[in-house]
């Protein structure tokens, strides 16, 4: 009887010292969550976007907040607040330096205006390397697209004659592409800036203000599958890290046009914009607890189907999407490139 009292006994003790180290654990994982609850319930979210709400981007911003909310603890409001402007400095310079950095405001920035930051960082007030990565709703590929009355259809006859192609600003794929065909394909595209956005610029089109335009390849049927189905466009070059057959097969790759080494490394250094894609930031300095909470619902909601349903309706990719370490690697890796080729891919996209 005394050896069976003391095996209860010892039992009894091993429990109870089970139960004072996971109540903590428990207890403080609890309370964790339900601070983060606490704070965002009531509060309003501001999604910050860098460019007009008027083509892509702002289809999968809105697409996004829509579902958003209901996966953040405590279920806040998520409106969104447009801030376009220098091909999305404006928008970066804000998050970076103006807006709160307790969680209520996130965003996405025009990814190319990321990889400014590395090749002007004199000219932006931000550094992508300090911001707090959400994640991507989607990779992105960029073409080169001309007007189906443009006087250069291809390639080619684009390196024989001159297209005017519409741009906004120099930190934006709608410069950057169309310097770098310019300087590494010696096509003679002419690039006409200050175009407040994608919308503009295809307004532009349609009147023959100018010939075509760089831009994401999502956009073109998000914002005008009437174009693509009346074969008003005419796609000259993609640009990404493959071939999207949907583009056409006969649509070359630009990184298969340039040679490898020095060429094919600035190809893909620029390209790290479309390797982050349609990217969701925080402010830097955001509690840790919040930025978890916010990579969990964006998470979430890449993985809702009633978002998967509405994004594959209006025709956005609800498949490559991407978490917030993975982005902060991209970021990470295209600040770790030497001064030497930096400068070199500075030169090509016509940054002075």
């Amino acid at each position: 009887m005394p050896i069976a009292r003391v095996k209860m006994t010892r039992s009894r003790m091993l429990a109870r010292a089970v139960l004072v180290v996971v109540l903590p654990l428990v207890t403080i994982t609890a309370a964790k969550a339900q601070s983060v609850a606490d704070f965002y319930r009531g509060k309003t979210i501001i999604y910050n976007l860098a460019v007009p709400d008027g083509a892509s981007w702002g289809l999968y911003a809105r697409t996004f907040i829509e579902h958003l909310h209901k996966h953040i603890p405590g279920n806040p409001t998520v409106i969104l607040q447009v801030m376009p402007g220098a091909g999305g400095v404006i928008a970066g310079n804000h998050v970076f330096n103006v807006a709160a950095r307790d969680g209520t405001v996130i965003g996405t920035p025009l990814s190319t205006s990321m990889v400014f930051a590395a090749t002007d960082p004199d000219q932006v007030k931000y550094d992508p390397r300090k911001f707090s990565w959400i994640g991507s709703m989607a990779v992105v590929q960029d073409v080169i697209t001309v007007w189906h009355t443009a006087p250069a259809k291809t390639l080619d006859e684009a390196k024989r004659t001159e297209l005017v192609m519409g741009a906004t600003g120099k930190a934006s794929n709608s410069f950057q592409d169309i310097a770098l065909a310019n300087n590494l394909l010696g096509t003679k595209f002419k690039t006409v800036r200050g175009y407040k956005g994608g919308a503009e610029i295809n307004i532009a089109i349609e009147r023959g203000e100018v010939h075509g335009r760089a831009t994401t390849w999502d956009s073109w049927p998000g914002s005008h599958p009437d174009w693509l189905r009346d074969k008003k466009l005419v796609h000259l070059v993609q640009l990404g890290p493959r071939k999207l057959p949907e583009i056409g097969n006969d649509v070359p790759l630009f990184r298969d046009l340039v040679g490898e080494g020095e060429p094919r490394a600035i190809v893909d250094f620029v390209g790290a914009s479309l390797a982050m894609g349609r990217a969701v930031y925080a402010p830097p300095g955001v509690p840790k607890d919040r930025i978890e909470a916010l990579r969990a619902a964006f998470v979430a909601t890449m993985k809702d189907p009633a978002y998967i349903a509405q994004a594959r309706k209006l025709k956005l990719d609800a498949d490559t999407w991407q978490t917030g370490d993975a982005v902060e690697r991209i970021v990470n890796e295209a600040f770790s490139l030497s001064p030497a080729l930096i400068q070199k891919a500075k030169s090509a996209i016509d940054l002075p």
